[in-house]
């Protein structure tokens, strides 16, 4: 396994940034990069196999999770994406032959997004595929680590949802780091 060391701030970070806490920092950095890292490799089965963006596999596991053909608007809502970025998203997929749009049954002002046998095909192979990427990327960690692990998520996640309600806390200025404030006075 690749030696990847766990990424720190400087000793004295907590100098200067006053009110910081060097420990959530970096807790926070590492938890962003293991993020980052593990949704390029969910990622990257449908995009080689296929050439898949996220978001074009993404509405194709949407389809197939719903069971049912879509609005493209409740798409767009799954996938946090604008109505705009979701009509170019289907004329793409449409085009590549994995969806297909056709009339509401029964409300002539709708349309509803189907996937193609194509596009189910595609949808059975790479969601096993996704799956065995994160037990890989997971299987080294025990699984009293893992459940560990899914608590304190929960609590961050808990203690985020209520911060994003609440006005900025007040920011402490900045300092020079010390390393620094020595280095210019010697010259």
């Amino acid at each position: 396994m690749p030696d990847i060391a766990t990424i720190r701030v400087p000793a004295d970070f907590e100098f200067e940034f006053p009110g910081a806490s060097r420990s959530a920092s970096e807790v926070a950095v590492n938890l962003a990069r293991t993020q980052m890292a593990i949704i390029a490799e969910i990622e990257r089965p449908p995009r080689e196999a296929h050439g898949l963006s996220a978001s074009a596999f993404q509405t194709l596991a949407i389809l197939d999770g719903a069971g049912e053909p879509l609005p493209g608007h409740v798409i767009a809502e799954r996938l946090l994406v604008s109505s705009a970025s979701m009509t170019s998203l289907v004329d793409t997929l449409e085009r590549r032959g994995l969806v297909e749009r056709r009339p509401h049954p029964t409300d002539r002002r709708k349309v509803l997004i189907h996937l193609t046998p194509d596009a189910q095909r595609v949808v059975d192979q790479q969601l096993p595929a996704i799956h065995a990427v994160i037990a890989q990327a997971i299987s080294t960690l025990p699984e009293s680590d893992r459940e560990h692990l899914l608590s304190s998520l929960t609590t961050i996640r808990a203690r985020l949802s209520l911060l994003a309600g609440q006005p900025l806390p007040p920011a402490k200025a900045r300092r020079r780091r010390r390393a620094e404030s020595t280095d210019r006075s010697a010259r």
